[in-house]
């Protein structure tokens, strides 16, 4: 086991998510293990909520063992659900939990149907609940192929070919990062630290006048975050982080952000979760949340660390943003 001080050492790289690539009616990303999942998008022309968001998934692990999982968000049906693929029955199943998940041998066997197939149907009590596209999917899946060096394997499902499962790479283990578990109490924010606050985000609307506080949370050592509100939209509210100290502020260091200018970095949405030590932000490209980017961080008593990146570049209809990077908290 790394000790805490070399995983502090080991943690100074700036994250480096992974990609993520549209195909069609399809969207797909793999993070940094190389762990991989591509999932449907409506048409370009549907309406949400209208005709979704009952999305199709389909994850895979890296390496030569790692099979296919398969997901089909139901909502709240109960009752047996028929999924076909151009007319043929892949499976047959009562939803749990909001959805499908299907794996194994079976998992597969939609996969290959996926692949060579123009469109899903979702059937239920006999009718027609949706359909999903089917275009992109094999491009989607030859992505994860050649991002998990399976092209050419028996393990493929689309770029087939003769070299045996042993000759995939093994997936990369996350990377460990350093982290302090919430303790203590926050400080509290007076007047001129607030002040010292927006000078130093260079952020005009978050003036004394601004009815909305800064909030705060203890994050161990002596240490506070505070979230500064700076800008305000329809469904996003743009923050910028404080990191108090012995009576002083200053900026927080974040490792990977988005936001932000060259004076401080901004989480959008953020939000302090003390229970697992967390902070998030949720970015949403438009309100019903069908696109945007979220991330989680923890603090190791210098900066915060990125555990998690996902995003959804297309608004259209995909609740499930997709991973692009996750790393291990190691909690001391």
């Amino acid at each position: 086991m790394l000790t805490y001080a070399l995983l502090l050492a080991a943690a100074q790289a700036v994250p480096t998510p992974g990609t993520e690539k549209g195909f069609g009616d399809w969207e797909v990303a793999c993070d940094n293990s190389r762990a991989c999942e591509m999932t449907s998008l409506i048409p370009e022309e549907a309406e949400w909520p209208e005709d979704g968001p009952l999305n199709v998934s389909v994850a895979r692990e890296a390496g030569p063992a790692a099979g296919f999982d398969v997901t089909i968000e139901t909502g709240e049906m109960k009752g047996v659900v028929a999924v076909k693929i151009d007319g043929a029955e892949v499976v047959r199943n009562t939803p749990a939990k909001g959805g499908i998940r299907i794996t194994g041998a079976e998992a597969a066997r939609i996969v290959a149907a996926m692949a060579n197939g123009t469109a899903m149907r979702i059937e239920h009590a006999g009718k027609l609940v949706m359909t999903v596209p089917l275009s992109g999917s094999a491009a989607a899946l030859r992505f994860i192929e050649a991002e998990q060096g399976r092209a050419g394997t028996v393990t493929a499902a689309v770029a087939k070919g003769a070299k045996p499962a042993s000759s995939v790479p093994a997936a990369i283990a996350a990377p460990q990062v350093a982290a302090l578990r919430a303790s203590g109490k926050p400080a509290a924010i007076t007047k001129a630290l607030k002040a010292r606050m927006v000078k130093l985000a260079e952020c005009d609307d978050a003036g004394e006048s601004d009815p909305m506080e800064v909030s705060t949370a203890a994050l161990g050592g002596g240490a506070t975050l505070a979230l500064l509100p700076c800008l305000s939209g329809a469904y996003n509210t743009l923050l910028v982080p404080f990191v108090v100290r012995g009576g002083t502020v200053a900026v927080a260091d974040l490792d990977y952000s988005n936001e932000g200018s060259d004076t401080a970095p901004m989480l959008t949405n953020g939000w302090w979760e003390a229970e697992r030590s967390v902070l998030s932000s949720r970015a949403k490209g438009r309100g019903i949340g069908d696109c945007g980017e979220s991330a989680e961080y923890v603090w190791d008593g210098r900066r915060f660390r990125l555990i998690e990146l996902r995003s959804m570049d297309p608004c259209r209809g995909s609740t499930n943003w997709l991973r692009r990077w996750t790393a291990k908290p190691v909690f001391r």
